[in-house]
């Protein structure tokens, strides 16, 4: 059993940890919260076959209510379609990329 749940640890940690040292990012109108879920809307539209090319391509036909926000929400695409991505399921996706957010909120 500790063998199926060390590459999504391992993939968890290395994800939080790249993506932590970044956490104090701008949100725009966006919050954590937000964040984790369309983490986790990506992922699952990955997990559905979703080209990285295609999730890019939505993020252009999206409104933002602050510049700021496509440069985030391309970030955690390019993140989720990435290496570090690969082994995580949608919930988690969702809330290490929300943890990943609050934990950059209270650095403020």
């Amino acid at each position: 059993m500790r063998l199926c749940f060390a590459p999504l640890l391992a993939a968890t940690s290395l994800l939080f940890t790249g993506f932590a040292t970044a956490a104090d990012y701008p949100l725009g109108t966006m919050t954590c919260d937000d964040i984790g879920v369309f983490a986790a809307t990506v992922m699952a539209a990955k997990k559905q076959s979703l080209s990285l090319e295609d999730a890019l391509t939505a993020l252009d036909t999206r409104a933002y209510g602050d510049p700021v926000e496509k440069k985030n929400l391309t970030d955690v695409v390019n993140i989720l379609y990435g290496n570090l991505g690969r082994n995580l399921g949608v919930k988690v996706a969702g809330a290490v990329m929300k943890q990943d957010c609050e934990s950059g909120r209270a650095k403020q």
